[in-house]
């Protein structure tokens, strides 16, 4: 049986020293806002999607563009932070692999609000990520995104 094979994308929101997850409803752990890239959409557009629909925030995208293209056919995209490849051990279903674009934001508007894939919705120090449940890569990259952005 071949293994499924997912383009994810995700958004670590950063205010005030601190970043926004969520508790994932099938996971059971903490996790940066994010999801499946649906069709005809680009993983940066899914992450501000994903952001929104999961913890009522609307983000902007930071990051580092450095690249600019002379060529006028060409586009630059927003960066990821990082792309994480996980095998995700979901409870209901078969492993499968995301391929995870993993980007950085702040909010620029909106109010957290409750929704029906995560069972609480919290900012979170430092301090707290160090010891939440969750992934071992997932802390890492959070700690290194608070790091690199956390004046934000």
């Amino acid at each position: 049986m071949p293994i499924k094979k997912c383009i994810v994308a995700g958004c670590m929101v950063i205010e005030g020293g601190r970043m926004l997850m969520v508790k994932h409803k099938k996971l059971g752990i903490w996790v940066p806002p994010g999801g499946h890239v649906e069709e005809n959409e680009f993983p940066y557009e899914a992450a501000i999607r994903e952001t929104k629909e999961e913890t009522g925030i609307d983000v902007e995208l930071i990051g580092d563009d450095n690249v600019k293209h002379t060529d006028e056919a060409a586009h630059t995209l927003p960066e990821p932070f990082v792309i994480l490849y996980e095998n995700v051990p979901y409870k209901t279903q078969p492993m499968h692999i995301h391929f995870d674009m993993v980007y950085v934001g702040n909010r620029i508007g909106g109010e957290i609000a409750a929704n029906d894939e995560s069972t609480d919705i919290r900012w979170m120090s430092k301090d707290e990520i160090s010891i939440m449940e969750t992934f071992p890569n997932v802390r890492e990259v959070a700690l290194k995104a608070l790091e690199r952005y956390g004046n934000l």
